[in-house]
Order: structure tokens, then C-alpha cells, then sequence
């Protein structure tokens, strides 16, 4: 049986920090650390903006000489310029100038499309940033944009995408909480943009954790993203792996096929990762046979290998559940293609499956997370699995763009996902009803 490696977060009680909150932040509790964070895109404003709050409470508590570094696709601030600062929708943008100002490090890193938009306008985010930050590079703050029309690192097509960065974010070295307790070695990774949309229509998630060893791959990743990004070629083939006895593993993408065929699937991740489930087991506690559960819920997914993986599995005694995101199958940057509904459908009774487009006070819900739930037997061990990050199961999320995936081995946080899972599928299904 593998060593089961347990997060704990180290608290050390420090002196005074020069923190000083603002008055929309004042009364404002600590992040989640060690936990995840999802939005309700049916919910009061709050809660479609909880995600929001949670990366404002990690900047608002990054003290001076510390550094907060970020990765994003888009960033178009759901809150306008001269708009209010407030605890329920927190004004991001201005939240990282107040943390700049205080004195901390302020590191971004934008896709291209978070500065101009389609007609060549300066978006407010990216222009305000750049104003208070900087554009160079190698200063201890700055703001860069990728290439237009590529990712940092990576640079080809895939599958006619333009490669981009996809990346969802944010690194503190410190946070102080409220009571004076110093946590060092601070992730947070989302499902979700920084857009009005990806709060009040998309169901998203996130999850902030303090680990040494990842929030350093994490590091190494932004820094290869920061010399990347200037140059006209990339690495293609960057794929990097952190420590399997890490609770939090982390995959950075691009990876690139060893034959040429985008589609290979000794090389595609998430089909590695189904290898290692075993569908019947014995439970360790219990003695008895159990089957393994899989759970699923995505934006894009366009990889008809992965998706006969999922049937197979559900063939082979497996429990699988699938929701995704309805909408048009010839969309090549997001949704689910038809193709892959119908791999998925050939996993019969144990294989369930939902288009997930609901209407709701003139909006469409849909899913924008990016997670898998492993429940049962993964390899030697059967510790529950919850796989997140920036990535769908694209082509191009694979093979063409800047990605992020994270592997959490934690009991715990399983069971937050499978509460979230539960109430999307069936809320998508019509189960329940928006709420």
C-alpha cells in the first residue's frame, strides 16, 4: 500500500504585518485553505461570486515583500473601472493595485485576449494592471500578455485552435489570516475566467491548498511561462509531472504526441489516469467487493478515445457519471462534439449521461468546470481522487495550449466535489430546480 500522505497546513504565529485592509475588506473572514470553493451561478450574488471572494481574500492578505503571481485566459473584471469595491463582488483589479501598493510583488500573466479586444480596444483590466504594474518582465511586478494568437509556452495549432493560455491561477508565497497565523506556499486553482459569465452563468470551481512541493512546481511553471512568452517558438512538448506522493500532483501542459496523431492515447493523461482504476475491489475497511465510481464534469470534451475509456470502464463494472455542457457540437473551443456522445452512450446503463443547458432569469446555466472523481481502486491504493484544474478534455487543451492539471488525494476534498457533482447533475436533469 502506497504512503498516505496527509495536507496539513503549517500555521505559525508571527509578529505585526503591515496589512492593512480596506474598508471593504475589513470585516471580511479568511480564505479556504485546504478546501474548495464553488460558485451557484442560480444563487444570490454571493455565491455566484464566491469564487471572487476567495482569490480577493488570498491578495488582501499577501503582506509587503511577498509575492502574488497569476495565470489567466481572461481577465475582463466583472466589476467596471470607478465601480464599487464590495465584500460580495470584490473589485479585483483594484484589490492587486492595493496589494502592489502595500508593497507586496504583483506578477501577471494574461492570454492575449485579456488586453484588446476583437476591434483592437484596450480592455480596462489588462490596460489598469499594466498602468499600476508595469510591462516589464523582469521587475519584481509587471503584467505580460502571450503572443497573439499562441499560448507562453505553447505555439501550434491544434486541431485549427490557435494554441493560447488557458491557465486559471494564483500563487501567494504568504498569506497572514486574520488572527496573525502565517501560511506560507499558497495555490489556488479555478475552472473559471475572470468574467461576469463565469460567475453568474457558469457553475465553476476552485481549490486552495498550502504544499511546499507543488505551489514550487507551480513556481518553476509560471517562471518557464514568463521566459517562454516573448519568443516566437515554445516548447511544444513542455509536459512536466510533479511527485506522485505529493497530495496535490501537479500536470502543466503542453504535451505533445510521439507520433504526430494528436489523438495518440499513450500520451493523452486523463486516458493514463483511467488505466489505473481497477472497477471491483475489496475494501480495505470492510473486506467486501465494491464498485469504483467515476464522476465527471466538464465544457469541452472532444477526445473520442477518452470518452470510449469512460464507456469502457462503465462496461467493466464501473460506475460512471457524466455531465457536460450543451450547446453546439462543430464549436471547436468548447462543448461536447457528437461524436463523443456517442462513445460515451455505448457505456450502457452504468454510464450516465447529461447535456447540461439550463434556462434560468434569462440566462443559460451551464457547467464550466473541469473535474474528474475517482472513487474506489486507483492503482495500489483507494484513496478518493479529485482531478481539476484549467483543462477540458480538447485536443487542444492537450496538445495546444497552456494548461494546468492537479491531483488531489484527499478523502475530504472528494466529498466537497461529490456534493458540488450532485448538485449540477441534478439540477441539470431537472432534478432539482435551480437555486
Amino acid at each position: 500500500m502506497r504512503r498516505l500522505w496527509t495536507a496539513l497546513v503549517s500555521l505559525a504565529v508571527v509578529g505585526v504585518v503591515a496589512v492593512v485592509p480596506s474598508p471593504a475588506t475589513a470585516a471580511e473572514p479568511d480564505p479556504v485553505i485546504g478546501g474548495a470553493v464553488f460558485n451557484n451561478p442560480s444563487g444570490a450574488v454571493s455565491a455566484q461570486y464566491a469564487i471572487y471572494q476567495q482569490i480577493a481574500r488570498i491578495v488582501d492578505r499577501v503582506p509587503a515583500g511577498e509575492t502574488i503571481r497569476m495565470s489567466w485566459l481572461d481577465f475582463n473584471n466583472p466589476v467596471a473601472a470607478g465601480q464599487a469595491d464590495t465584500t460580495e463582488v470584490p473589485n479585483l483589479v483594484e484589490r492587486l493595485k492595493t496589494a502592489h501598493q502595500r508593497g507586496a510583488n504583483v506578477q501577471i500573466i494574461l492570454n492575449y485576449g485579456s488586453y484588446d479586444d476583437a476591434a483592437g480596444n484596450r480592455i480596462y483590466p489588462g490596460l489598469a494592471l499594466a498602468n499600476e504594474l508595469g510591462t516589464d518582465a523582469s521587475a519584481p511586478s509587471f503584467v505580460m500578455f502571450c503572443r497573439d494568437g499562441a499560448g507562453c509556452i505553447a505555439k501550434q495549432p491544434s486541431y485549427g485552435v490557435l494554441a493560447y493560455n488557458h491557465n486559471k491561477f494564483l500563487l501567494a508565497s504568504r498569506i497572514v489570516l486574520n488572527g496573525g497565523a502565517s501560511v506560507s506556499n499558497v495555490t489556488f486553482q479555478s475552472s473559471g475566467n475572470l468574467t461576469t459569465w463565469d460567475a453568474d452563468t457558469a457553475y465553476n470551481n476552485s481549490i486552495t491548498w498550502s504544499e511546499a512541493s507543488s505551489y514550487a512546481n507551480y513556481v518553476t511553471y509560471f517562471n518557464d511561462q514568463k521566459k517562454y512568452g516573448p519568443l516566437a517558438t515554445g516548447d511544444e512538448d513542455y509536459y512536466h509531472v510533479g511527485s506522485t506522493n505529493d497530495v496535490y500532483k501537479t500536470h502543466f501542459f503542453p504535451r505533445a504526441s510521439t507520433d504526430g496523431n494528436g489523438g495518440q492515447t499513450s500520451t493523452d493523461t486523463m486516458i493514463s489516469v483511467l488505466n489505473s482504476v481497477a472497477c471491483s475491489y475489496k475494501g480495505t475497511s470492510d473486506g467486501l467487493t465494491h464498485q469504483t465510481d467515476i464522476r465527471v464534469v466538464i465544457w469541452g470534451f472532444s477526445r473520442t478515445e477518452l470518452a470510449k475509456k469512460l464507456a469502457a470502464l462503465a462496461k467493466a463494472g464501473c460506475w460512471v457519471d457524466v455531465v457536460y455542457a450543451g450547446g453546439p457540437a462543430n464549436n471547436p473551443y468548447a462543448y461536447t462534439s457528437e461524436n463523443v456522445v456517442n462513445a460515451l452512450k455505448a457505456g450502457g446503463a452504468s454510464l450516465g449521461l447529461h447535456s447540461c443547458a439550463v434556462s434560468f432569469d434569462g440566462r443559460t446555466l451551464k457547467p464550466h468546470s473541469k473535474y474528474m472523481l475517482i472513487d474506489g481502486q486507483y492503482d495500489d491504493d483507494q484513496i478518493p481522487r479529485v482531478f481539476t484544474g484549467s483543462a477540458n478534455y480538447t485536443f487542444s487543451s492537450l496538445r495546444g495550449a497552456d494548461e494546468t492539471i492537479v491531483r488531489v488525494r484527499s478523502a475530504d476534498l472528494h466529498r466537497q466535489y461529490l456534493t458540488n457533482f450532485y448538485k449540477v447533475r441534478d439540477t441539470c436533469s431537472g432534478k432539482i430546480a435551480p437555486s
